[in-house]
């Protein structure tokens, strides 16, 4: 081969790996740049706290990372309905969410299932003390670790009530022959089941529709949901049965949180600690305003009484042996230590 030939092919190597490197180190560069695009999904309202307080993070992190993150909170349902937005924290296409720990949990298999254990917190004290103080959230996340999923902190979303086109319900008997929409999740099956109900698993896009013209008589779910989306109006019972705390975890993928560069992750986590116990706050302190709006606007608000709430809780024995069965006594005897 000549020489002059061989001088040829090395120079258009050369300018081959130069090009490629150099698109390299643009993108590189380009990323780190750029902001964190956060984008946060879930189907509450706009006007709810754990949306106003998610539109609050932006401002926290853009005050303690000037520049570094840039954050965009889609509310009702914008990036999907909730098993959507589960499955797009895998793979991608969202980037935090939160909604009920149920949903989460049907993705991310047994072992977390244990968090919504009907009456393992019996009050919103109970449940945040549970979960923040005596290792709630640590064992949660233990729990999601295999699936691949990370909870920074909860927001409340307030203790499971129910409220129904038709009655208000004291007894299991009450339940019987009931509708009750239900996430899918076969702990709740098993809790409606026990608790004398018909359970009736629906997305959340389908509820208000199937709830006004009668196909489900009933769901349970928390008293700032019933308010924001108006359902006393269609709904107007509701029975404050405090079955379970069923709390809003903020989730992420753990690749995705553990790929960050560990002081954004600090902040970060930082930031959604801080909006999520304002927000607990200020949901806690909202409940009885909306049960008053409830009653001033003709809906029936009945509490149960010592004695109704204890044969709900011996109703419900027969979930904490399943419950047994399928993760062991080990795992549910952690989620009762938790407890105040």
């Amino acid at each position: 081969m000549k020489k002059s030939k061989i001088i040829a092919i090395i120079l258009t190597l050369t300018m081959i790996m130069s090009f490629v490197a150099g698109c390299g180190n643009n993108g590189n560069e380009a990323e780190e740049e750029g902001p964190i695009v956060i984008k946060i999904g879930h189907t509450d309202s706009s006007q709810r706290s754990t949306h106003i307080w998610s539109e609050a993070l932006g401002e926290y992190l853009e005050e303690n990372a000037p520049g570094r993150f840039q954050v965009e909170v889609y509310s009702d349902g914008q990036l999907g309905d909730t098993p959507d937005l589960v499955s797009g924290i895998k793979l991608g296409t969202v980037t935090m969410m939160f909604d009920l720990s149920s949903v989460l949990t049907a993705a991310a298999g047994p072992a977390s299932t244990s968090i919504d254990l009907p009456y393992l917190y019996p009050s919103f004290n109970d449940w945040e003390k549970g979960t923040f103080e005596n290792g709630g959230l640590e064992l949660f996340n233990e729990t999601l670790e295999e699936a691949g999923y990370y909870c920074i902190d909860m927001y409340y979303n307030g203790m499971r009530q129910v409220i129904s086109r038709d009655k208000i319900y004291h007894t299991s008997e009450d339940f019987k022959g009931q509708k009750i929409r239900i996430a899918q999740n076969d702990l709740n099956i098993k809790i409606w089941d026990a608790m004398g109900a018909n359970p009736t698993p629906m997305a959340w896009g389908e509820v208000v529709t199937s709830l006004s013209q009668g196909q489900i008589n009933a769901l349970d779910h928390s008293l700032g949901v019933f308010n924001d989306f108006n359902l006393h109006e269609i709904a107007p019972y509701v029975t404050l049965t405090n079955h379970a705390s069923s709390p809003f975890p903020i989730i992420t993928s753990r690749d995705w949180i553990e790929s960050l560069d560990p002081a954004d992750r600090e902040v970060l986590e930082a930031g959604v600690k801080e909006v999520a116990k304002n927000q607990r706050a200020e949901e806690f302190a909202k409940e009885q305003d909306y049960i008053e709006r409830f009653k001033n606007e003709g809906a029936e608000v009945y509490e149960l009484t010592d004695a109704e709430v204890k044969a709900f809780q011996d109703s419900v024995q027969s979930v904490y042996e399943y419950q047994r069965e399928l993760v062991g006594d080990e795992m549910v005897d952690r989620w009762l230590d938790t407890r105040p």
